[in-house]
């Protein structure tokens, strides 16, 4: 049995405890690896270490252009084992292969796109008076502390290091521990090739309840960024809350895509294979819910019913597979639990609802009709495969069920008339709304929350502002 280390100080190292975590593949349910398991002192010496590379100001003060000749390194560094890194991060997520070895392209995509903005972090001059000059400058907190969700382990690490990076942080990484396989070798070895110095970029693998509480309540720890759910987002909030520090939180979603009498249904039936289907429902923003109008509903539902009959169901390495397993067996149960719920409560099975009979943490491509609003399935994040049909009568409905959760993360709306597609993303609580399609954002695209899917921005040109804190300088003259 492979066992993975942690990455501190340039180095792979042993916890100090003799605590190891089992690694499995949800696909076969054979465990393929074991990760060193991060106590407090393992915390203290990845923040020690990265709190004296931040002090020797060896990136703060990297000429801009050199910065991101070094991002583009680890960028080309990626590439280069996107392959044999996708391999293990397809075994230990169960996603689909070329997905996985796609998202180590993604990730280096980040790096050459934050790279451009080394040089590009501006402040301004304020007029003060005659006799005083008086300027901003950005500077970075120090040492920020990632945690990093399972479903999608590299991309989102990129996502925040490659913005933090850019900005002058040095960074202590804690990959969830379903997940950290890939990380802690191919994600690191790239680090390590790219020759990062020292200190700089720091992974720890551990449970989040010992881990990474002991990551966003360590003192020397300045700035937190948290991907995964509301309940652990309002605990990491909290710890970030007691020492005063400022914390990005993308958490939750229940997303739904409106669809308006005009919508062509084929779009509609193609965006939910990708919105809900596409690594077994597991994305925050995926299409959870479809509010349809009572017009076209039956169409609606005979169209997908047919699209779950075609979908089929394997492992992320075998040829032609469409949906994948979910992540582990406590995630199946629930998405069990939450179909078996909403048939109590009234619901009509379209098609699935149950687990798949074969070795591995496979569901059913699911999805309920007759859906009310109150119902559990309409207002919880599942994080399945599992999509839940509700109907309207008017618009005003239809924005009011759209809105009426706790979460606003993602929405979207199908329709002819750019107009109403327009009026209609206009009143979405949503941080992003997608038309005719689902998932339509890029890197450059900023992405975030409203209401308890989290706060601030990843991705874009705004993000960057999350990893940076503005100085003003007065001189009398």
């Amino acid at each position: 049995m492979k066992k993975y280390q942690h990455y501190i100080n340039g180095e792979w190292t042993d916890a100090s405890s003799k605590d190891l975590i089992p690694v499995v593949n949800p696909a076969n349910e054979e465990i393929i690896g074991e990760v060193t398991c991060a106590k407090d002192e393992d915390i203290n010496q990845a923040v020690e270490s990265a709190k004296k590379a931040y002090e020797s100001r060896i990136l703060v003060d990297m000429n801009p252009m050199e910065r991101a000749k070094l991002m583009r390194r680890i960028a080309e560094e990626l590439r280069k084992v996107s392959k044999e890194g996708g391999a293990l991060l397809c075994a230990e997520n169960g996603k689909l292969l070329a997905a996985s070895e796609y998202e180590f392209i993604d990730a280096a995509n980040y790096f050459d796109y934050y790279s451009g903005l080394t040089d590009k972090i501006e402040g301004q001059t304020i007029p003060v008076n005659s006799q005083v000059m008086d300027y901003t400058v950005y500077e970075p907190y120090g040492v920020s502390g990632h945690i990093v969700p399972w479903n999608f382990p590299i991309a989102m690490i990129a996502r925040s290091l490659a913005c933090s990076f850019a900005a002058g942080n040095s960074t202590v990484i804690k990959p969830a521990e379903l997940t950290p396989l890939a990380t802690t070798s191919y994600f690191a070895q790239a680090i390590h090739n790219a020759e990062v110095p020292k200190g700089l970029i720091n992974i720890v693998t551990g449970y989040g309840s010992e881990a990474g509480a002991a990551l966003t309540a360590h003192p020397d720890v300045a700035q937190i960024t948290f991907t995964g759910s509301v309940k652990t987002g309002k605990a990491i909030l909290h710890a970030a809350a007691e020492r005063a520090v400022p914390a990005v939180v993308e958490l939750g979603g229940k997303s739904a895509a409106v669809v308006l009498p005009d919508a062509d249904i084929d779009k509609v039936v193609n965006a939910t294979k990708v919105g809900i289907f596409s690594q077994a429902g597991q994305i925050c923003s995926a299409m959870s819910r479809m509010i349809v109008h009572k017009s076209i509903k039956d169409e609606v539902l005979e169209k997908l019913s047919k699209l779950a009959t075609s979908i089929k169901v394997g492992p992320g390495d075998e040829e032609g597979v469409d949906l994948t397993p979910v992540i582990s067996e406590e995630q199946l149960q629930k998405v069990e639990n939450y179909a078996r719920s909403g048939l109590q409560a009234g619901a009509k099975a379209v098609s699935g609802g149950n687990r798949v009979d074969r070795k591995g943490f496979f569901f059913e491509p699911t999805i309920y009709s007759d859906v009310k609003p109150d119902m559990t399935i309409a207002q919880e994040e599942i994080f399945g495969p599992f999509l839940s049909v509700l109907d309207y009568e008017d618009h005003e409905e239809a924005i009011h069920i759209a809105n009426d959760t706790d979460y606003g993360l993602a929405a979207g709306v199908f329709t002819k008339d750019v107009d109403m597609a327009t009026k209609t993303a206009s009143r979405l609580n949503g941080g992003q709304v997608y038309v005719n399609s689902w998932f339509t954002g890029s890197i450059a695209t900023p992405f975030g929350g409203y209401k308890q899917s989290g706060y601030s921005r990843e991705k874009g040109q705004q993000a960057i502002k999350s990893y940076l804190q503005l100085k003003n300088v007065g001189i009398q003259l």
